[in-house]
């Protein structure tokens, strides 16, 4: 039994089902929007396609940060929190199946559940101002409800503004879901996460999203009647990703470390944007819509993001 006096982020905390049943929704979406979004165009994929993928991408890994901050932080496996995920997996559910190629036609849904989820997410920090909280945690819960009704009250603007200006406001939440906590830091501080759980929630949902490249690079690939040696390659290269991401998150990581668990977040998002490419490199490359330089050249830099997204974690480490 963990003793009342431990603080609250070095108490041992496990990833909960009802946590882990959430996540496979989101790397669903995450994978929809690289199968959806990057499609090919005369044998390469589009920079301004690119550039929508990372902004969808980024919206949906802040908003799920958002959320496991919070069950970081204070969530317990009661009614309340528990309902609440559910009722943000539901709505989860309707953006996965809202994605289509034609970005304006995916505008609308998106935005309109990003703004329910944002709003789910800054009711879940109001109400839990009202538990009896410390200076520190009471003032991180603010920070993040104001920054979450912010981002909701922008995301439902943009659904009612012209087209000619609907981007607006919803790229302006993008930005403030990235960067509207920076400023609110010092609090942050006083109400550090829990790294064991933290850590554990990423490295999950990463060997979640592992596992749907693998899925793809089965599906697309694999096959005993036209066999060819790319096949090794690919596996060897995504079996040789995920075993330097295992032996890092297992082995270097400090679980005692006091942190606002940022860096955590988002050099995962690197890491998992690397891995939604390289799935959709692979499942490209064996349906011959790819140019070869143009694959070559894709799977590369996705592999170099991916280490460079390793690398940033070293802060996190181990002192010896």
């Amino acid at each position: 039994m963990v003793n009342a006096l431990t603080p609250k982020h070095l108490a041992e905390k496990r990833a909960g089902f009802h946590e882990l049943f959430f996540d496979l929704i989101f790397v669903y979406a995450i994978q929809k929007i690289a199968h959806v979004i990057l499609t090919t165009q005369n044998g390469s994929i589009s920079a301004d396609l690119f550039f929508k993928y990372i902004v969808m991408s980024l919206f949906l890994w802040l908003m799920w940060s958002h959320q496991t901050f919070f069950t970081n932080r204070f969530g317990q496996v009661t009614f309340k929190d528990v309902s609440f995920m559910m009722f943000n997996m539901f709505i989860m559910v309707f953006l996965s199946n809202s994605l289509y190629p034609d970005f304006e036609k995916t505008f609308f849904p998106f935005f309109l559940c990003v703004a329910i989820m944002y709003l789910s997410i800054g009711l879940q920090y109001l109400l839990h101002i009202r538990t009896g909280l410390d200076y520190g945690d009471k003032r991180t819960c603010q920070a993040f409800a104001t920054v979450a009704f912010v981002i909701s009250f922008l995301s439902f603007l943009s659904l009612v503004l012209p087209q000619s200006i609907h981007y607006i406001p919803g790229f302006l939440g993008v930005f403030i879901a990235a960067t509207g906590l920076i400023p609110f830091q010092k609090y942050l501080v006083l109400s550090p996460v829990n790294m064991m759980h933290l850590v554990e929630r990423f490295s999950l949902l990463t060997i979640i999203i592992f596992g749907e490249v693998l899925v793809g690079l089965a599906s697309s690939s694999f096959s005993i009647d036209h066999f060819s040696y790319i096949y090794i390659f690919q596996f060897m290269i995504l079996i040789s990703l995920f075993g330097v991401y295992w032996i890092i998150t297992e082995n270097y990581i400090n679980h005692k470390l006091s942190s606002i668990g940022f860096r955590l977040s988002y050099t995962h998002l690197l890491i998992n944007i690397a891995l939604g490419v390289i799935n959709a490199a692979i499942v490209f490359s064996n349906n011959n819509k790819l140019n070869d330089l143009f694959e070559i050249n894709m799977m590369y830099i996705s592999v170099l993001i991916f280490y460079i997204g390793l690398w940033l974690i070293t802060p996190y480490f181990h002192m010896n």
